[in-house]
């Protein structure tokens, strides 16, 4: 009986520990979830802080620039003329109180003495109306108010031409009438003239078209005109402006056809 009451008992007790075996499992573990993706933001618009905004281009005023006459040297089939200042029968010479007109080697010297005096000397060399002429000048002793320079169509029908420069550097021109002297062109300053003693200053002349154009080591310097058509002599000058005395030196001539 005890036996039968046992069994009885022990059914129930064996299900409740099976009942019990089954709970205590371990839950199971959930899956891991996927990682959320992180929102994309969008660049935020650049302030623009200076917009740009139309502006007119200015209007430059242009000045229109002078053009200089080229000095172009002739070629050497043009010349009319040449002297290497080795024939001393081309240029007057004369010996006075107011100096002395000599040959030298190859050059004519002007020796001017001190007290305003003035010498010049007169070619057998004529320039016609139309003509380029290249001489030098250099100054051996030259004070600043010293001048010296060219003699054009000396006695023409209308006048002596004369271009002037000073020792300090500038240069006019004027013209010698019967009835006195006029000046066709101011004195202005002279480019590239190398002033002072001793200096060498290649001097060009150009008259062409009823105009004259005057260079100083192959730059202009300023242009005369009208003229007429002129003929005479060619010759230079020299004029002491103080107490102390001067020497110019020319040498090397050249007229050429224009």
């Amino acid at each position: 009986m005890r036996v039968r009451i046992f069994k009885f008992l022990l059914i129930p007790l064996i299900l409740l520990l099976f009942l019990a075996a089954c709970g205590a499992e371990e839950p199971p573990v959930p899956e891991p979830s996927a990682t959320p993706a992180l929102p994309t933001f969008e660049p935020s618009p650049t302030i623009d802080w200076f917009p740009r905004t139309p502006t007119p281009t200015p209007q430059i005023p242009v000045t229109p620039q002078t053009v200089e006459p080229t000095r172009s040297t002739p070629l050497a089939s043009n010349v009319i003329s040449a002297d290497d200042f080795s024939d001393t029968q081309l240029w007057q010479t004369s010996t006075t109180a107011a100096g002395s007109v000599a040959y030298e080697n190859n050059a004519l010297s002007l020796a001017v003495n001190g007290g305003k005096n003035t010498l010049s000397s007169i070619s057998s060399f004529k320039l016609p109306s139309d003509y380029y002429l290249e001489i030098n000048l250099d100054a051996q002793m030259c004070s600043p108010e010293d001048q010296f320079g060219l003699i054009l169509w000396n006695n023409s029908s209308s006048g002596t031409f004369r271009i002037w420069f000073s020792c300090s550097g500038q240069v006019m021109m004027d013209r010698v009438l019967p009835s006195g002297t006029t000046v066709l062109h101011k004195w202005q300053s002279a480019r590239k003239f190398q002033v002072g003693s001793p200096a060498t200053n290649r001097i060009g002349v150009r008259s062409v078209n009823n105009s004259l154009e005057v260079y100083v080591n192959e730059t202009h310097q300023f242009t005369y005109s009208p003229l007429n058509k002129l003929n005479g002599a060619l010759g230079v000058i020299a004029q002491s402006g103080g107490d102390l005395a001067m020497t110019i030196r020319v040498s090397d001539l050249q007229i050429m056809n224009p």
